[in-house]
Parts: structure tokens; sequence; C-alpha cells
């Protein structure tokens, strides 16, 4: 087994004036916290019948890469790299709210007007910045390529919330978000050259009046483990199930008094001094995980089983009646009957739509899909990871990980990867309490049907 760590530097010269996406800004970005970077590891392990086997895994400081860019992605990588196939790569997006807008709905700034403005006319993308971003990554994959090292992996998952994230939805919940990490050690040496970071909390500790370019708190997740580690070792991050969670900046940690008035935690003023709080005590707990992983719980060859699923998801509503379902049913008509006939990332025309719709029987459909990668030791558990097209709420993360066939304290999800369909919350809460959140994905149905559909997959694997 061998494996590379590398990242490279996204940041464009022409940073200054380009809009940011995550929040109805008022402005364009005005200036620069920290760089964004692309991150990436590249595995070289065997498959079921010990035929050389790749799993690259991409992670990108952006609020989100659509099916088509990360198609787009895929493509540049493989014309550079011939030894991948699609199903090979994994991209995700950090989610940070202070990086690019690549999809044009974040383009006009000037209050929820003009991000309605940007819905229907998103034809103003970022496609150079994506063209020169998707060239940089493919630079990157061919170094992980030619820095492949023999390695042995282990990984170890915890419990971990010291009043860093807060359940914006159910404040008094017990939020307890696994910190998980996947290390891997020279064979040689026999020290830690990689870490695979996965933890779920929203990259906003940056306030929503923030207008400086930042990776927000995965990116000082990275920086400070540079730092504690004279640079000796590399690190990816991968967000969790963390549609409903938040940083705790300015809200305070009285649960109670949020759940009386949840503006506290919906608009925290956080600074850059809460980002890196954050990210650092997040780093520190990775490193000492990390440390804390056994020498004979590392495995020196995994086999990797890939299963894939494409799913279509209809564009409609839920049937139900509830106080919530006036409010509801007018925004769904407005997005499906208005907006959704005049935004452009509906036409032939539009380079990288933000959904990819298919028709069929005049209706619409989102294409997307989900993917379950088990890496099987010889002996003792096996390694699972599940990428989710979307922001997945926590209680339905945690569904999806007691269903896995590689048991709860083996399994990372990865969200945000492959995809953007919109937040995956529970159809209870839709119907129940509204909100948002629904106005921004697809269709309401998300939610639920990604959670089947996943749980489908998952039984199929166990099978």
């Amino acid at each position: 087994m061998k494996v590379a760590f590398d990242k490279i530097d996204i940041t464009p010269k022409d940073y200054y004036g380009k809009p940011l996406a995550g929040y109805d800004r008022k402005e364009r970005c005005l200036g620069k916290l920290d760089n964004i970077y692309a991150y990436g590891v590249l595995l070289r392990v065997k498959d079921e019948v010990d035929k050389e086997k790749h799993l690259l895994l991409i992670s990108v400081d952006i609020l989100k890469l659509p099916f088509s860019i990360v198609e787009y992605i895929k493509k540049r990588i493989i014309d550079r790299v011939n030894f991948l196939h699609l199903d090979d790569i994994i991209i995700h997006a950090t989610h940070t709210h202070s990086s690019f807008d690549l999809t044009g709905e974040f383009y006009y700034q000037g209050g929820a007007f003009a991000f309605i403005k940007g819905v229907m006319f998103a034809d103003n993308k970022n496609d150079k910045f994506i063209i020169w971003m998707s060239d940089r990554i493919s630079q990157m994959v061919e170094r992980l390529k030619n820095n492949l090292q023999p390695c042995k992996g282990a990984w170890k998952k915890e419990e971990f919330n010291p009043n860093l994230v807060v359940n914006r939805r159910w404040p008094l919940r017990n939020t307890m978000p696994y910190l998980g990490v996947i290390s891997f050690k020279s064979l040689n040496e026999e020290k830690i050259i990689g870490l695979v970071i996965n933890y779920a909390c929203h990259p906003t500790s940056l306030s929503f009046k923030n207008n400086k370019l930042s990776a927000d708190y995965p990116g000082r997740i990275i920086a400070k483990i540079e730092e504690l580690t004279n640079n000796s070792i590399k690190c990816i991050y991968f967000n969790g199930p963390s549609g409903d969670l938040n940083p705790i900046t300015t809200s305070g940690t009285d649960l109670k008094k949020i759940e009386e008035d949840k503006k506290l935690t919906y608009d925290q003023l956080g600074t850059y001094e809460h980002t890196k709080k954050i990210g650092f005590t997040i780093a520190e707990e990775s490193l000492k995980l990390a440390n804390s992983i056994k020498e004979e719980d590392y495995i020196e060859n995994f086999k990797l089983k890939n299963y894939s699923k494409n799913l279509t998801i209809p564009m409609k509503d839920a049937r139900y009646f509830s106080k919530t379902w006036f409010g509801n049913s007018l925004k769904w008509a407005i997005k499906k009957y208005f907006l959704f006939k005049i935004a452009r990332f509906d036409q032939d025309s539009v380079n990288f739509p933000f959904f990819k719709i298919i028709r069929r029987n005049l209706r619409k459909y989102c294409e997307t899909v989900i993917q379950f990668i088990i890496l099987k030791a010889q002996s003792g558990p096996n390694l699972g990871i599940m990428t989710i097209p979307g922001e997945l709420f926590d209680e339905i993360g945690k569904r999806i990980l007691i269903s896995s066939p590689t048991s709860e304290k083996n399994t990372f999800i990865f969200q945000n990867s492959q995809d953007w369909i919109g937040y995956l919350f529970p159809l209870k809460t839709y119907i129940d309490e509204g909100g948002y959140e629904p106005f921004m994905c697809f269709s309401p149905l998300c939610g639920q049907i990604i959670e089947i559909q996943s749980k489908t997959l998952l039984k199929s694997v166990t099978k």
C-alpha cells in the first residue's frame, strides 16, 4: 500500500472584487484573511482480485461544487493522469462561507432580492477561475502520483464538542459530533506522514458581515497541524454531517437562552480570532487522537471496494398539511413555477449549472450520486467512507452511520461530496417547522430520498 499527500494554492491574483458565496452580502471581496487551497491524498491499494487500485480524495476550500463542476475537474485530472477512473475520485467542498461564488446566485450584492436575481440570471459565474482551479488541481494530482510512498494506515473516532458546536434548530440537544482521523505512517520510519480529518461543523465561524477571503476554520486546522509538527505531517479535511450544526462564536453557551432566542446562533458575529480558536482546538485534538492509535491497529494492506449509486430526485413538494403548510407551499410554488422557469442554470448555454437536471415526461428531476467505499483489512475491522451530495442534518447522519456495514465507529461521512443539491433535512422538520433551508434545495424531498437511498445502498453492501 502506498500514499501521498499534497496541497495547492488556488487563491487567484485577482481575488479582490470577486463575489463571495454563502451570504447575501452587500459587498464583494475586499481583502484576504488567508489563502484558499485544494488538498489531495492518493492511495494505491489492491482490489478484491489483487489488481492495483487507486483512491483519490480531494477537498477544496469552496462553498459548494455541483455535479457539473465535479465532473469537469475529474475529466481534467484523468486527461493529465490516465490511471484513474471517475469513480476512483472523490471531490469535496469544505463549505467555507468566505470563499468564491462558483454558481452565480451570489453574483449580485444587496441582500435577499439580489440573491434571487442571481438565481434567476445565474450566468455570471466564475468560469475562468473554475478552469484555472481545475488545472491547478490536476497538477497537484500529478505530483501525488510521483510522490507515493509505502505506508500503513489506521483510524479512530471520538465524540468531541468542548463548546464548539450548537444545533441551530434544536439548541437543547446534546450535540456531540464525531471527530475522526485516518492516520498514515511510513513503513520505514514509522512516523505519521498524513492525516485525513473528519468533523461536523458549519464553516461559518466568520460573521455574515465578513467580506474577506478565508478558508474559515478548516484552513486553520491544517495550518496549526503543520505548525505543531514543523510541516512533517500533511493533512486534508472533510466536513461531516453538519447541515444544522453551527460553530459557537458569539452566541454564548447558555443553550436554554439560545432555545428561547435562536437569532443568537443564526446571527453570530464571529471574528478571525474565533476562527483560529475553533481550528486550533480541532487540530490539537486530531493530533492527540492520531497519536493515541495503537501500533498494532495499523494495517499494511487494504483491499478497496467502491459502490456507487446514481439517483434522481423529483422536483415536487411533499403531501401534508400543518401550520407551516401555507408558507412552505408559497415559497416552493414561487421557486418551482417562477424562479426555476427563468433560472439560467436550466439552460444548455450555461457552462456549469448548479443542478444536473434531466426531464422525463415533462417533469424535472435532479440527478446526483452517492458512494460507499470500503477499505478491507485482512483481519480486524474494515473502514467505510460514505459520500453525501449536500448538507446533511445531524440526525440523518447518525441514522446512516448506524446502518453502515462497517459499523458506526468505523464509518466516516463526507458531506458536500461529488455534488451539492442543498440542505438534506428530515421531512418532519420541513412539515412541522419550515424555515429557509427548503428554499435552498432542489426539492424538499432531497433529505428523505438521500436517507432512503443511502440505507438501500448500505443494505445491498451488507448482503
